[in-house]
């Protein structure tokens, strides 16, 4: 399950990101904001990964190590997009 989350979080999310990144100027606030929290979220997301990444493997214990190789990229970005979706709609309204 963390390979395809991993997989996931390399080039499905990125290509989703593209594709709401597309005619950014007509889509909506919410959509925008959702989009720049992607954005900041999966790029906070590769500087974890890559941090984790350079600790030797004798320091990684149990289930830290998958959730920080394998899926801290896709729950960075989702949770980006959340947030950002979120206080666009907030700003909204």
């Amino acid at each position: 399950m963390g390979r395809i989350a991993l997989l996931v979080g390399l080039f499905v999310f990125p290509a989703a990101l593209l594709w709401l990144g597309h005619r950014m100027r007509t889509r909506s606030a919410v959509q925008r904001g959702a989009f720049w929290g992607g954005v900041a979220g999966h790029s906070t997301g590769i500087v974890v990964a890559l941090g984790a990444l350079e600790y030797p493997p004798v320091v990684w214990s149990g289930g830290i190590r998958e959730w920080l190789a394998f899926w801290v990229l896709l729950a960075g970005g989702a949770t980006g997009s959340a947030i950002g979706a979120a206080r666009a709609r907030v700003k909204r309204d």
